[in-house]
């Protein structure tokens, strides 16, 4: 009972902290920090050719940028248009300060547009990010034909809320690419609020090995701009370590026992189109 309590205390701390201290933390020192995205990683595996073939044409060395591309890459991958995105519109939710949208802009320009909302950022990239509500998205119904979520979700309060308001404004067999990690008795939970939110799973896959090794090399650059960072951050640098889940710490364990995984998911929309 006692450690059960401990985890769920535990779990609520790194909730609050991640939204409430770190991400904004992060937002308002992004240009000295210098970190463009905010996520675990990917390491492509060896049936990745694609994906490594989309991601050597701008990173030479293994460097967190280029794992960080690489969960992004990844992630589209599961659409089933994919390697080829030509004239489609995009939404990132969760966008963090737009890493993820300069990615996708440079290494799909065959896309027709993209847009990105997240509710710590106000507004940049010329307006292509601006300030929204996973669980309200300011957009009308059907207008764009893929969103992309990458570790975010976690965060929300209501992932069902979030299901339908991806299935209203994707277009009528338009495409939610995701991915996140969860505790592994969650996902069958997960996938079953995107079911009862008009969502087909099309693809499923866990990444957990991948991820791992990505934050191996990511935790690394991490640790050495953590040793360099304002005072203000390093009070922070416990928690820090944990939400980027540095060998050694709680999360990291928990990812190399599997007592999480992370898993990369895509779904289309199923909307009755009007005669």
């Amino acid at each position: 009972m006692i450690n059960r309590l401990t985890n769920l205390l535990n779990r609520f701390y790194y909730f609050v902290f991640d939204r409430l201290i770190l991400y904004p933390m992060l937002y308002l020192l992004k240009n000295r920090c210098n970190i463009h995205f905010m996520n675990l990683g990917y390491q492509p595996a060896a049936n990745d050719e694609i994906i490594s073939c989309a991601i050597n044409k701008f990173y030479k060395a293994d460097t967190a940028e280029k794992a960080h591309a690489s969960l992004y890459e990844k992630t589209l991958s599961l659409c089933p248009k994919y390697p080829v995105l030509q004239n489609i519109s995009i939404l990132e939710v969760g966008c963090g300060h737009g890493g993820g949208v300069r990615w996708i802009e440079r290494s799909h320009p065959e896309i027709k547009s993209i847009r990105g909302i997240d509710v710590i950022v106000t507004d940049c990239l010329g307006g292509k990010v601006t300030n929204g509500d996973a669980h309200n998205l300011p957009f009308a119904e059907n207008t764009f034909d893929l969103i992309i979520n990458v570790e975010s979700s976690h965060l929300y309060r209501d992932e069902q809320q979030f299901f339908r308001e991806c299935c209203r404004v994707l277009r009528p067999g338009g495409t939610l690419c995701w991915a996140d990690l969860r505790y592994s008795d969650q996902v069958e939970s997960l996938i079953e609020k995107a079911s009862n939110a008009n969502l087909s799973l099309v693809k499923l896959k866990d990444i957990t090995d991948q991820v791992v090794e990505a934050i191996n090399l990511t935790a690394s650059e991490y640790d050495a701009q953590l040793a360099k960072a304002p005072r203000i951050i390093q009070l922070f640098r416990n928690s820090i370590r944990t939400t980027y889940c540095a060998p050694g710490t709680e999360s990291h364990k928990r990812l190399t026992e599997r007592k999480k995984i992370y898993t990369a998911a895509c779904w289309t929309a199923r909307k009755l189109t009007k005669s």
